[in-house]
């Protein structure tokens, strides 16, 4: 596709667009700096100029860096199809959280059985049901093709987003309470007694030695988050499995970004794919930890 050089002024935020860190946005500014933009930006014209479709945070970081032009492919797509290439996006990346999983999942399975309402469970019986729903992908074979995540947890992250209210999501966005194990637990009440329900567990303690994997991450990362266990008696000898884990959790952390970025190059899709697998496993042991 075309690649055009649009003016900054003129191209617009959307306002639905996943906010991002300081520190995050720094750090891509950093990466663009040093190695350039290797993906365009997505826009499409709008009344008053154009409006990103994907590559908010990649905007954000170019404007930081001074930029008065910008690489642009310019869309031609509707409201459905700007949203979905911005959701899209957004579930590709690694540093989402458990409530931002969520909610972007539940509105894209939304939108893809709008668009394909043939895709849905039992919308026709027999035959015709069948005939209509291999034509097209079901949205978790969909989903799960498209970010590189399997469609277990494609469909586990879409209740969630369906059960729990947009409300609770937003309130607990980046907190204490956003883990997986919070959402599955909070799903199960009706929607009157969520706000309610989260509103009383945001004030509560949170237990000693335990944090939220994603959040307020401080020096040494990973591998410091298990150093804050209490020491007022010894510890065990770690295991091989454990000194394993925290030997691969050093190496991955001293990466240098840009680099990796520059090295993996065309394949920068599957260095995403890994990196949220990561991400989904960091999750996982950091809510075995809360348990």
């Amino acid at each position: 596709m075309e690649i055009h050089r649009v003016p900054i002024e003129s191209i617009h935020h959307r306002q639905d667009a996943r906010p991002r860190s300081d520190g995050a946005l720094a750090e891509l500014g950093s990466s663009i700096d040093k190695i350039g933009l290797i993906n365009p930006i997505r826009v499409r014209m709008v009344s008053d100029g154009y409006e990103v479709v994907a590559g908010s945070h990649r905007l954000q970081a170019i404007d930081s860096l001074g930029w008065r032009e910008v690489p642009c492919i310019v869309t031609t797509d509707d409201d459905i199809a700007a949203e979905l290439a911005m959701i899209d996006e957004n579930l590709c990346r690694a540093e989402l959280s458990p409530a931002d999983r969520a909610k972007q999942t539940a509105r894209r399975k939304a939108i893809y059985l709008e668009l394909h309402p043939e895709t849905a469970q039992h919308v026709a019986g027999g035959k015709a049901r069948q005939e209509t729903a291999s034509d097209k992908l079901s949205f978790a074979a969909a989903t799960a093709e498209v970010t590189g995540r399997d469609q277990r947890t494609v469909q586990r992250d879409a209740e969630r987003g369906e059960k729990v209210i947009d409300e609770v999501l937003d309130m607990i966005r980046g907190t204490k309470l956003d883990t997986g194990t919070y959402l599955d637990k909070i799903k199960l009440l009706p929607p009157s007694e969520q706000v309610v329900a989260a509103k009383r567990d945001l004030v509560l303690p949170q237990p000693t030695g335990r944090s939220n994997f994603g959040r307020d991450v401080k020096v040494g990362g990973i591998a410091a988050r298990f150093a804050s266990a209490d020491t007022s008696s010894p510890q065990p000898i770690p295991s091989k499995i454990f000194e394993r884990f925290v030997s691969l959790a050093d190496e991955i952390e001293a990466l240098p970004i840009p680099e990796l970025l520059h090295a993996a190059g065309r394949q920068r899709s599957v260095l995403g794919q890994r990196a949220s697998g990561l991400a989904d496993r960091m999750s996982e042991i950091m809510e075995a930890l809360d348990q």
